[in-house]
C-alpha cells in the first residue's frame, strides 16, 4: 500500500485548525521557515546544509532560520529575516500560512518556532528553480526534497534517547542520499502527521 502524501491543500487545512503549542521557558528563541516548493508531482521541502565552520549545528542539515532579534517583530519576521540572508529568499515571494509547535533542541538550549510557507511560483526561472543565493558564510550547500520521501517508512528510523531523566524519540529521515535528523526531523514529522490526521477526522 502506497502511503498517502499531504497535498497543499492538506497542509494548509491543517494549519488552519492547529493552535500551535509555544513554549519559550524550554530556551533561547528562535525561528526556522519551511519552505515549499509546488512540484508537478508533488511538493519539495527547501533544506540547507550548514558550514562546518558554524558553531551551533555544524554540518546539519535543517531549514533556514536562526535566533529571533530584538528587533524582530515577532517569529514570523525572524524566519524571514533569515531566509533572505541565509539563502536569498525574499520575504515577498512567501505566503505564509501557518505555524507549527515550538520545538526545542534539548543539547544547545533553543526553542524553535516553525514557521511554514509557500514559495510564489511566479517566483521561480523558466526551468522551474527559485534563484537561490546561499551565504558562503553560513551555507554548504542547498537540498530540495520531495515531501514525498518524509512519509515513506523505508526511509525514517528512531531510537529512544534520554536526555536529563526524560525519554524523547529521535528521529532520522535519509531522503535521496541527504540525512534529516534531530529537531529538523521532528519538525517534518509534525507537519506531515498534522496534515495526515486531519484528513481522517
Amino acid at each position: 500500500m502506497i502511503p498517502a502524501v499531504p497535498s497543499l491543500p492538506m497542509i494548509r487545512r491543517a494549519l488552519e485548525q492547529h493552535v500551535p503549542e509555544r513554549q519559550p521557558h524550554m530556551g533561547r528563541a528562535s525561528a526556522v521557515l519551511i519552505p515549499l516548493l509546488q512540484r508537478t508531482g508533488g511538493l519539495d521541502i527547501l533544506f540547507t546544509e550548514r558550514s562546518m565552520d558554524l558553531r551551533a549545528h555544524p554540518g546539519q542539515v535543517s531549514f533556514p532560520g536562526g535566533r529571533v532579534d530584538p528587533t524582530d517583530k515577532d517569529a514570523r519576521a525572524a524566519a524571514l529575516r533569515e531566509s533572505q540572508e541565509e539563502v536569498g529568499l525574499r520575504a515577498e515571494h512567501v505566503e505564509i500560512i501557518g505555524e507549527l509547535d515550538d520545538c526545542p533542541t534539548f543539547v544547545t538550549g533553543f526553542v524553535i518556532t516553525p514557521v511554514v510557507g509557500i514559495i510564489d511560483p511566479l517566483a521561480l526561472t523558466s526551468a522551474g528553480r527559485y534563484p537561490w543565493a546561499p551565504s558562503p558564510a553560513e551555507i554548504a550547500s542547498l537540498h530540495e526534497l520531495p515531501l514525498s520521501g518524509f512519509v515513506d517508512p523505508a526511509n525514517r528510523r528512531t531510537e529512544q534517547r534520554k536526555h536529563e531523566g526524560a525519554i524523547y524519540e529521535l528521529i532520522w529521515y535519509t531522503v535521496q542520499g541527504t540525512t534529516v535528523w534531530g529537531a529538523t526531523a521532528r519538525i517534518v514529522r509534525q507537519l506531515v502527521d498534522l496534515s495526515l490526521l486531519q484528513e481522517l477526522q
